[in-house]
């Protein structure tokens, strides 16, 4: 058991000095240094909240506050900063998938991409390949 605690040690490590964590905790530190960006989030946070709370409270909006909070979205994500943001999030969750995915694999048996039935794709993918 040692061992296996030991390579996720190794790994957690190799995770923590990658190229895509250290790209994401950049983009991060400037949405956090970008005034306008963290205003517009807070803004969208506090709408985003009355809207889930009249939500829970089985209250129906109108039309035009649901609008509001798209808009602000739209707005949010037209903000460069938060768009490298977006950007470096979606690389670092693309290495954590590939992780998960080569673990996965190891685990059951199979090669990284191979699906449960032992061809490369999903049992459903409609390829033909069982």
């Amino acid at each position: 058991m040692s061992l296996v605690l030991d390579k996720a040690q190794e790994l957690a490590a190799a995770i923590s000095d990658s190229e895509e964590l250290g790209q994401l905790k950049q983009a991060a530190g400037r949405v956090d240094g970008d005034e306008a960006a963290t205003d517009a989030l807070k803004k969208f946070s506090e709408k985003q909240e009355m809207v889930q709370r009249a939500a829970s409270s089985g209250l129906q909006l109108p039309p035009e506050q649901m609008e509001e909070l798209q808009e602000m979205q739209g707005q949010i994500r037209d903000i460069p900063s938060i768009q490298d943001f977006a950007s470096a999030q979606t690389c670092f969750n693309q290495l954590m998938d590939q992780v998960n995915q080569i673990i996965s694999a190891a685990v059951m048996g199979r090669e990284p991409g191979e699906g449960p039935d032992g061809h490369g794709h999903e049992s459903s993918c409609g390829c033909g390949g069982h």
